[in-house]
């Protein structure tokens, strides 16, 4: 389960229905900060009205005293269902703790002191983001376990090339030769249009020092040395939005697969060059992208850099607002692309959360590193013990190679003698004990601890520590922060609680499935219904020849079947069909009908329909097997509110009247 899944879960169960709160909530002389207690586990009116917010975020109205209510019955019913989940113990799993450890971490970033990143760093992240580079590179790796000797070897034969490129050798048929990057050998070293934050940051700098045709010297980044020529600079142009048609297709240009889907985009082509309005019906009835399908084709913004580079090409060559692309191949098959918009590089302050966000992934991070710690020991006021801290160094150099056991001993007996902290702050303090702790933790299997080097312990115990701090911090005096982090936890707990007692144990509870079926057979009702096969083609289709066909044939199995192989091979646009038991009342297409004639042609909504009507089936009660989806989701619903019927008997609810009408007279003035 991913942040996105957490963030609505606990918006989706929190206000997923309104079911009436029953007479044991009581008025009880509560202090004026409570707002609800469960079993004197007090909630107060921070956390409703930030929940309450966010499930009116898109209100412009003031809320109704109906509104306020159910939605305080909504917020007592979320209580008992987290303190449940937290009397289950589901917070104390191992499982638990780690997803809600991760999730926690992504959470308190654009609260840390670690995004007050220098301005100019910044700036000049966002002066680089006004161009694109297009560059190409000849990468040669370090051997494993590589030596300095090794190491100058590379850089020389670096330098060699170099000098061959500089003496007029063709740079991409070099980078063919000699790049060990695996795509070399299709791109010939080519890596197109780029922007910073794209490439890692060695990379990057070299690349926007160079002037068109200039080769760099050897750049050293993790994956070895690279020789960078650079191909072309100019002006970003900035985001476009684009919709697309995609046919799905082999990666062989020859194989069967990919001459049909070849054949079906060029006509699909053919069609919006003589009517380009049908743009829409077009994407609706033959894309293969389900997802862009389901939003008209289209496709989130982006820039250069971000898709496949034969898609970004067209769309990028793509002038004003409603051209559309010739077909274009892709690794995902042949696409027609329509430009819907296009804007420039976005202003600073929209942009910088994106620029903050990539400098901390690159290699920039151990510099800022280094400030935040800074920043956090003056936050805090922080004062270390040097004399401790040379004693402990002393210690680790005199044990260095001997095993754990020895060190951890050595320590203790170090901490009963020391008896000021090791660092003290205006926030907390850390002792020994915390530094002992700290290692072991680091430790777990106990392996030789003392291979490390001092310095670097004590630089990753303050690092953790300071973080800690930070975080504790922040959660004990940021609002905002404390209620996400508690959203998100509270929302975890509902996840699991929600799942095993109601959602995976209605899909598997067969008897409480057939117990709830047999109560309530009322419920689920086939009414009357026809089978038929409809054809839906767009008006000035010739479809005589189909309609002749159809006229002779009575409905069977495989009808649909066979009238796509006789009629779509020539002309694969001509009619879509599909056939299968209709409902008569759900269907507009049925009304008025004379279902006892076989055959029927219609025209609605600028289609040509044709009808092929078989056997007419009378209402009647479903069977258990015919409706197992619709009853698994009403004996869900049905298991939630017998869990919250049974918790509100088993738990004490009491309610501050007083401070929840003090909420709602201050929300309506």
């Amino acid at each position: 389960m991913n942040l996105k899944h957490i963030y609505f879960l606990l918006v989706g169960i929190l206000f997923a229905s309104a079911s009436p709160v029953p007479d044991l909530i009581k008025e009880t002389n509560l202090p004026s900060d409570y707002l609800l207690k469960i079993n004197d586990e007090a909630s107060y009116s921070e956390e409703f009205l930030y929940v309450l917010n966010k499930n009116r975020q898109q209100e412009d109205r003031p809320i109704s005293k109906e509104d306020f209510d159910q939605n305080f019955e909504l917020f007592v019913d979320y209580k008992l269902k987290v303190k449940h989940a937290m009397d289950l113990g589901m917070h104390q799993t191992e499982a638990f703790k780690d997803e809600f450890a991760a999730f926690k971490e992504e959470l308190k970033k654009p609260y840390l002191l670690e995004n007050s990143l220098t301005e100019g760093e910044l700036r000049k992240a966002y002066s680089r983001m006004q161009e694109i580079v297009k560059a190409s590179h000849i990468l040669f790796k370090f051997p494993q376990n590589a030596s300095k000797d090794d190491s100058i070897a590379v850089y020389k034969m670096a330098m060699k090339v170099k000098a061959e490129a500089e003496a007029g050798a063709d740079f991409h048929q070099l980078a063919a030769a000699y790049s060990e990057d695996p795509s070399a050998s299709s791109n010939k070293g080519d890596l197109g249009y780029f922007t910073a934050l794209q490439m890692v940051l060695p990379f990057e700098e070299a690349a926007y020092n160079l002037n068109p045709g200039e080769i760099s010297d050897p750049v050293i980044t993790d994956y070895g040395y690279h020789i960078i020529k650079l191909e072309d600079r100019r002006p970003n142009p900035g985001q476009l939005h684009v919709s697309h048609l995609l046919i799905r297709s082999g990666e062989n240009k020859e194989d069967q697969e990919d001459q049909i889907a070849r054949n079906k985009i060029n006509q699909i082509h053919q069609s919006l060059l003589a009517e380009p309005s049908i743009w829409p019906e077009l994407v609706n009835t033959y894309s293969e992208d389900d997802a862009s399908k389901a939003n008209k084709g289209m496709i989130p913004w982006f820039g250069v850099g971000s898709l496949v580079p034969e898609f970004e090409q067209a769309a990028f060559s793509l002038k004003k607002k409603g051209d559309f692309s010739a077909p274009v191949k892709t690794n995902y098959g042949y696409h027609i692309i329509r430009l819907e918009g296009f804007k420039p590089v976005p202003p600073f302050e929209e942009v910088l959360p994106k620029i903050k966000s990539s400098i901390l992934r690159d290699s920039r991070s151990k510099m800022i590193q280094e400030q935040v710690l800074a920043m956090q020991k003056a936050k805090f006021k922080a004062v270390e013990n040097r004399p401790l801290i040379a004693n402990l160094k002393a210690t680790f150099t005199k044990l260095k190679g001997s095993p754990n056991a020895e060190l951890y001993k050595a320590l203790e007996a170090l901490s009963k003698t020391s008896i000021h902290p090791i660092i003290q702050s205006d926030w907390k303090e850390a002792t020994l004990g915390d530094f002992i702790e700290f290692i072991k933790n680091s430790d777990p299997k106990g392996g030789n601890f003392l291979k490390a080097n001092f310095d670097k312990v004590y630089a990753d115990f303050t690092t953790h520590l300071f973080s800690k701090w930070e975080e504790e911090y922040i959660y004990e005096n940021n609002l905002e922060y404390r209620q996400l982090v508690n959203e998100y936890k509270h929302g975890m707990l509902l996840f699991e609680l929600m799942n095993n007692e109601v959602w995976q144990k209605a899909l598997e509870d067969s008897a409480g499935q057939m117990a709830y079926f047999e109560n309530n057979r009322d419920q689920y009702l086939w009414k009357k219904r026809v089978k038929a096969l409809v054809l839906h083609s767009k008006n000035g289709q010739d479809l005589s020849e189909v309609a002749n066909w159809l006229k002779e044939k009575s409905l069977t199995e495989g009808l649909s079947n066979e009238l796509n192989v006789k009629f779509l091979e020539k002309n694969p646009l001509l009619f879509t069909v599909n056939q299968k038991i209709y409902e008569i009342d759900k269907n507009e297409l049925f009304t008025g009908l004379d279902l006892e004639q076989r055959f029927h042609e219609l025209k609605r909504n600028n289609e040509s329909i044709l009808l092929v009507l078989g056997e007419t089936l009378p209402a009647r009660q479903k069977q258990f097997g015919e409706t197992r989806g619709k009853l698994i989701q009403d004996y869900q619903q049905f298991l939630e509110k017998q869990l919250l019927t049974e918790l509100k008997q088993n738990y004490n609810i009491q309610i501050n009247e007083d401070e929840k009408e003090k909420i709602y007279r201050s929300l309506v003035q």
